[in-house]
């Protein structure tokens, strides 16, 4: 009977164990089915759609829909209440006056930064001032103001009419860039993505608010996209007249944007890189003449600009090259004052910024201009980076850190009449804007992510034979253009000013590398079957 019992109690035991191991595996199975149902569920939605899309889907197709919802989005922007823009500074001065354009009280000082400007007078002042400053931005300023006088005759410019002209020429530069990365993809469910992916980031609210200002990232911006757009077509082993429009196409994009500032005329040497890059992607003489020529004219277009363009920095930039990029890196600032000459009780300056509340000291001092400003130019300085590259590559970390924003974040979006606080600005889809600037990585080790994703989704099938597939030869190619615009840019702007004025030069910066995240996200959705 003992024996019996302990039987029992054992037999009792081991099902009680393996009842609840079973209860525990049927509820590890519920679980694991709650959260495989949404993933299934969305696999089984994606075969349907590409099914149901099959033989229909084109890039073209996605371009367009992604193109006419970024018209839309621009139309809602711009040119219905409130109408947003974004607020001036002193720095628009220039190209206002240079296009006839002047603001129509005197008293301007408390819409600085803080209120977008709708309307201007067309009627110059005795206290404005003419200027014989010219750039492709000022051209297109002119264009606006005529076509406001064609069509109103008030003497009164709306900047609405530029944003007008802006748009014209974004709405099919967006459509190229959309479909260039459609192009790579055969199914909807993922050109679909990158469509939407594509209207998050370059219909954004911090892009195209700059259409109603006087700042060049208008123009910047637009160019940029078409001299990626028209460098990419190459991919397709089209018919020559194709490939010539195209080239010739890509050499506006880029003339424009060389000359919509005088330190944008550096990378020239780049997009003429580029040109002689395409001598391989067809082998008729022809061909190769005339990509020679293409970059023999941007390298000279590049030229005149860097002779005849001011730069845009001034004295008080000069001053900054050195407080806030050589001194400011340098591990001992006394001994950095040395290699230029410089007395070293100047070591005092080190981190110091005329645009500080209350600034120890400013470039006007003329206590500077004897024995320090005039002992270094740029050139000097430039020359100082590339014995200490290590002071350079961190000053590139602070221009990837301030310029990742699209955003002046000194700026407002609104008119002072529609009620908001100074400096304001719209959250109406800024979904990408918002996610850079309080998510986004921020530093050099993330361009050298980008950097590196690139060489590795594109080296496959890299050939310079004009018969090979070309596909993954230009865009390895156009993308290391972009990432090498992004470099110039930081780094003129870090021998012209060091830290200092990042965010007002380095727009280039910030928009390259969304075209770079752009294309790197597309391929990996093409390449990765995720969606």
């Amino acid at each position: 009977m003992l024996f019996s019992g302990n039987y029992v109690r054992k037999y009792v035991f081991r099902r009680r164990i393996e009842l609840e191991q079973g209860k525990n595996e049927s509820k590890a199975a519920k679980k694991l089915n709650i959260a495989l149902f949404i993933p299934r569920k969305l696999g089984q939605f994606k075969r349907f759609v590409n099914r149901s899309m099959e033989g229909k889907y084109s890039a073209g197709l996605i371009a367009f829909t992604t193109a006419a919802a970024a018209m839309l989005l621009l139309i809602l922007m711009l040119f219905v209440p409130n109408y947003l823009g974004v607020a001036g500074d002193e720095t628009v001065g220039q190209v206002m006056n240079a296009s006839g354009v002047y603001y129509t009280s005197s008293e301007i000082s408390d819409v600085y930064n803080n209120y977008f400007v709708r309307t201007y007078s067309n009627i110059l002042r005795d206290s404005d001032a003419g200027t014989d400053y010219f750039n492709s931005q000022v051209a297109l300023v002119r264009i606006a103001v005529f076509l406001d006088n064609l069509f109103t005759g008030d003497k009164i410019f709306d900047i609405r009419f530029l944003a007008l002209l802006y748009g014209f020429f974004y709405v099919p530069a967006l459509y190229l860039l959309i479909k260039q990365a459609c192009n790579r993809v055969k199914n909807f469910s993922e050109g679909f993505i990158i469509g939407v992916v594509g209207l998050l980031m370059f219909a954004d609210v911090a892009y195209l608010t700059y259409f109603n200002s006087f700042y060049p990232e208008a123009l910047q911006f637009v160019c940029l996209m078409y001299c990626v757009a028209f460098g990419l077509s190459f991919q397709d082993n089209g018919s020559s007249l194709k490939d010539f429009g195209c080239l010739f196409a890509f050499m506006a994009a880029a003339g424009a944007l060389l000359s919509v500032r005088g330190e944008c005329a550096f990378l020239g040497i780049v997009f003429a890189v580029f040109c002689l890059k395409l001598l391989f992607a067809r082998k008729h003489w022809m061909w190769r003449v005339i990509c020679v020529m293409a970059a023999f004219m941007l390298s000279f277009i590049s030229i005149v600009c860097m002779i005849n363009m001011e730069v845009g920095y001034d004295e008080k930039s000069k001053f900054h090259a050195m407080t806030r990029g050589v001194l400011f890196e340098a591990g001992n600032p006394r001994r950095a004052l040395e290699e230029f000459g410089i007395d070293g009780s100047y070591e005092l300056l080190a981190d110091v910024s005329a645009y500080d509340a209350i600034p120890f000291v400013t470039s006007e001092d003329e206590s500077l201009k004897d024995g320090f400003l005039d002992r270094y130019t740029q050139m000097d300085i430039a020359a100082y980076y590339v014995r200490h590259p290590g002071s350079f590559i961190n000053l590139l970390d602070s221009a990837i850190k301030a310029c990742y924003g699209i955003r002046k974040d000194y700026c407002g979006n609104y008119e002072q009449s529609a009620g908001f606080p100074p400096g304001a600005k719209s959250i109406f889809w800024g979904v990408w804007s918002t996610f850079k600037s309080r998510s986004a990585p921020r530093t050099i080790g993330y361009f050298g992510v980008l950097i590196a994703a690139v060489i590795m989704l594109f080296r496959k099938g890299y050939s310079l034979r004009p018969d090979e597939d070309r596909r993954s030869t230009v865009f390895l190619d156009m993308m290391m253009v972009i990432a090498a615009v992004c470099i110039l840019q930081a780094g003129s702007t870090i021998i012209y000013s060091g830290d200092a004025e990042m965010i007002q030069h380095g727009f280039l910066i910030s928009c390259g590398m969304d075209i770079i995240t752009y294309f790197v996200f597309a391929e990996l959705v093409h390449k990765m079957k995720i969606f």
